[in-house]
């Protein structure tokens, strides 16, 4: 049992490339630190002193700055290749994070807020592009889950690891997660050498007019794939709430500490790091991606439902925890998946970028519409309320099977 077990992990891994294991690595390095994100609102709240209201303007700054810099990205990437766009949006997001901790002022950090977020997100559809050209579409969802593996084991340690930092001040978490970012980027610059990467597509012409002869397919002219956008930005705004406002429900409605916060967030990416790979490795083939993303689906809204049942407090958290995992594990992968597949068609740079808007898109709207809800209504109408936008992005995502990929597994 404990050999089949251990082949069956070990076989999950094999077969992804050298350079995927490389962007993890510097993955995990850079979400080592990311601990600003998962305590900006109680550091908003609580140590600025904003209100709930103010805090999601500020958040949702945070969103359009993600937004604005997926788009960027994109450009970016298809002109002049990934690793510089990666190497010099890690250096800036390394400065912008420790001169954050400066500030106070409601406006200026809107705008700084606003920049850190632009300067973070370049670096994802860069990031996105470097692992689609160095998997096979054979181990395309395992890379793709290998990459998201480094992720979440950072993200297991930065809110732990955080909520310490927090009891000595504020300002340790920004100063750590600057250098994490520095780190990263040296990392990057020792492992993926310039010399190494792919060219961009329009130096690497004649490459392209033998591999791709059909003209580029713009992806803001494919309309299945931008309805797969705008059920993406439905999904993850349902998902992002375990940033914005989960968090805050733990310390207003459970008064729970940031140790325990932090403990908790770090729960989501122990089980996503434990679990996903072999998951992947287990059901990947057997159905197609996006019937994979509706029961990713289910499990979000089954996760908010938690916080209703009884008897409440540390069991429906750890429910939701347990349920958001396994959602994630399910709607992101098999997402990213399909994209890479479209990207396939053409303007690569433009596909990944406009997937990454989605979910920058998302964080506008997320922070914004769970802060109002709940100054408004409180806690249980917006849990609610995610369950019905749940229900309606899985209608959607079956709709958009049936006229995509009707037969086709992932």
């Amino acid at each position: 049992m404990l050999f089949r077990l251990y082949a069956h992990w070990r076989g999950s891994y094999s077969g992804i490339p050298v350079k995927v294991w490389f962007l993890s690595i510097v993955s995990l390095i850079n979400r080592c630190g990311a601990m600003v994100v998962v305590f900006l609102t109680i550091y908003l709240t609580k140590h600025l002193g904003f209100s709930i209201r103010d805090a999601g303007y500020v958040l949702g700054c945070f969103g359009a700055g993600a937004f604005l810099g997926a788009y960027i990205g994109g450009k970016l990437t298809d002109r002049f290749g990934y690793y510089p766009i990666m190497f010099w949006s890690l250096v800036g997001n390394g400065i912008m994070l420790m001169l954050l901790i400066q500030l106070s002022n409601f406006w200026v950090m809107c705008g700084a807020v606003f920049m850190l977020s632009v300067i973070s997100e370049v670096f994802r559809p860069a990031n996105s592009l470097a692992i689609a050209r160095q998997c096979t579409p054979e181990t395309r969802t395992r890379s793709i889950s290998l990459y998201r593996m480094s992720v979440n084991l950072g993200w297991t340690v930065a809110p732990a690891f955080g909520g310490l930092l927090a009891g000595f001040g504020w300002h340790w978490l920004f100063i750590v997660d600057g250098l994490t970012c520095l780190l990263a980027a040296v990392l990057l610059w020792q492992l993926i050498a310039p010399k190494q990467e792919e060219l961009p597509e329009r130096a690497n012409e004649a490459q392209e007019k033998t591999e791709n002869p059909a003209p580029a397919v713009s992806p803001y002219r494919d309309k299945p794939f931008l309805a797969f956008i705008l059920l993406t930005v439905l999904g993850a705004i349902v998902f992002m709430q375990l940033l914005w406002t989960v968090p805050i429900y733990f310390k207003d409605a459970h008064h729970w500490d940031e140790h325990t916060i932090g403990l908790l967030a770090a729960l989501n990416g122990l089980i996503v790091f434990l679990v996903e790979m072999p998951l992947i490795y287990r059901i990947e083939g057997r159905r197609s991606r996006l019937s994979f993303v509706r029961i990713g689906l289910i499990l979000y809204a089954f996760a908010y439902t938690a916080f209703l049942l009884p008897p409440g407090g540390m069991s429906s958290a750890l429910l939701y925890m347990v349920a958001i995992s396994f959602g994630e594990m399910y709607v992101m992968p098999f997402s990213s998946n399909f994209v890479f597949g479209y990207a396939e068609k053409g303007s690569a740079g433009g596909y990944m970028a406009l997937y990454t808007m989605a979910y920058s898109i998302a964080n506008i709207i997320a922070p914004l519409m769970g802060t109002q809800i709940i100054a408004t209504w409180g806690f249980n109408t917006l849990w609610y309320v995610l369950g019905v936008i749940s229900a309606i992005t899985w209608i959607g995502f079956w709709w958009l099977e049936r006229k995509t990929e009707r037969g086709l597994t992932g």
